[in-house]
């Protein structure tokens, strides 16, 4: 099992966390946490992404994943393309720092689109 990381449309309440609840796929929440080094974008206006960024925090949620959903994560985030996938700490809200797989922007964000901690976590701009 491993842990990981999201900060966008696969939270809790938000349009693609019914995909980590369908089929045989394991996926146990773990907590609210925060990523340190990691600036969030509104790269779409339906969804974000995070880029290495020093001295940004970005807010999310922590799930604990077996393979076969790490697997399914990738082709849904379009790992190697739109997302790389990488390993990064979370402090969560209850509990200690866990190491936790993140799927970070596989381009250049535009500055304006920079979503402030203080504006986290992540919604969908309506």
């Amino acid at each position: 099992m491993e842990y990981v990381f999201v900060y966008g449309t696969l939270m809790r309440g938000k349009g693609n966390h019914r995909w980590l609840l369908k089929g045989n796929l394991d996926a146990e929440f773990i907590g609210q946490g925060w990523a340190g080094g990691l600036g969030l974008y509104r790269v779409t206006p339906d969804y974000p992404g995070v880029i290495r960024e020093e001295g940004a925090v970005t807010a999310g949620e922590v799930f604990r994943v077996g393979r076969k959903v790490l697997r399914e994560m990738d082709r849904l985030e379009g790992e190697g393309d739109l997302y790389i996938r990488e390993k990064t700490h979370v402090i969560l809200k209850e509990g200690p720092t866990v190491e936790a797989w993140v799927y970070l922007w596989n381009r250049t964000p535009d500055p304006a689109t920079r979503v402030p901690v203080n504006q986290q976590p992540w919604r969908k701009k309506r």
